[in-house]
């Protein structure tokens, strides 16, 4: 037969560690909503950076095309000029 006094001792123990998971429950949940908060962060970063980079191609793209334009125009100049003789 369990006694009084080892009853309550259990009793005890077992509130105490009841006790002791609510408080790491609430810590996790802190924890938690931190890291949330870092992602958003983190995903906002990202976000601007991956813009960034597509506006860096994009620009990319633009001054290569710009550039094959040029080297085209210049083909086309080199072919339709007259080489001019120079008097020694």
């Amino acid at each position: 037969m369990t006694t009084t006094p080892d009853f309550l001792d259990k009793l005890t123990g077992f509130f105490q560690s009841a006790i002791a998971s609510i408080q790491e429950n609430v810590q996790l949940r802190e924890d938690i909503a931190q890291l949330k908060e870092a992602n958003t962060e983190l995903t906002s970063k990202l976000e601007a950076i991956s813009s960034s980079l597509s506006q860096d191609e994009q620009e990319k793209a633009d001054t290569t095309a710009k550039l094959a334009s040029l080297e085209q125009l210049l083909t086309e100049y080199e072919s339709t000029s007259t080489p001019v003789a120079v008097a020694a």
